[in-house]
């Protein structure tokens, strides 16, 4: 699965994850893997200090962090209470990653698939009304970057990531815009299971996302909506079909 960066730890310049970082991870994938399953109130203070080896100022941190993530609530003078799974943060990306990262993940797969086939179609429609030169320039550089480098994986996912950041950059609308990393986020969180690196799947994945940024140029606002709705369903059905030869 590629990994996804946190919004709210950033990586020091050396790569490496600090002591609150790490312990923000592992907490965090055992909330949302079960180690606590059937509780309501997670263990003291103190216990999860020594099960996580920090400081009581360190796991406050993390309690914290992982509360603005939507995994815990914190109630001063009682302790640490999980949140139940609904409430969580789905557009956090360490919520994704740790979600998707478990084996049992195609039903939030799909969910988020569901979520871009609402929201996308509606940008493609903007973006082909209000599209610059610039933000035209920047689709086309990444689509010939997607063609080209199809067979590495991790390039074609940047490439395919710019196209869609210049796609909802050409929507000029700033709510949006906010929205951006979150929808970057979905895509790159089902990125592992949506791609396939076979001529024919290079065929559709290259010529439909020529056929947007045409629709986009052309100021074809219904066409790019019903073909952005495509690329989602072809998405959809390459991922159904793949967990359903897995079962």
């Amino acid at each position: 699965m590629s990994k996804l960066t946190s919004d709210n730890a950033s990586k020091p310049a050396s790569g490496r994850a600090t002591k609150l970082e790490s312990t923000i991870a592992v907490f965090g994938n055992d909330i949302v893997r079960g180690r606590y399953a059937g509780e309501t109130s997670l263990p003291s203070e103190a216990e999860l200090c020594t099960t996580y080896g920090v400081s009581r100022a360190t796991l406050r941190e993390v309690a914290k962090i992982l509360a603005s993530k939507g995994l815990i609530v914190i109630h001063k003078h009682r302790g640490l209470f999980i949140q139940e799974r609904r409430d969580w943060n789905y557009l956090d990306t360490d919520v994704l990653n740790w979600v998707l990262s478990g084996e049992d993940n195609y039903e939030m797969i799909k969910t988020l698939l569901e979520t871009r086939a609402i929201i996308e179609p509606e940008i493609a429609g903007w973006a082909a009304a209000r599209a610059s030169a610039d933000d035209l320039a920047k689709m086309e550089a990444a689509l010939k970057d997607m063609d080209k480098f199809y067979s590495d994986k991790e390039r074609f996912n940047q490439a395919d990531i710019r196209f869609h950041a210049a796609l909802i950059a050409a929507a000029q609308n700033y709510v949006v815009e906010q929205l951006g990393k979150a929808i970057t986020a979905l895509q790159i969180a089902v990125f592992d299971v949506t791609y396939f690196p076979d001529t024919n799947t290079k065929k559709v994945t290259i010529d439909q996302h020529a056929a947007l940024l045409n629709a986009i140029r052309l100021r074809k606002s219904a066409v790019a909506k019903k073909i952005s709705t495509q690329m989602i369903d072809g998405v959809r059905n390459r991922v159904d079909n793949k967990y359903n030869t897995m079962k």
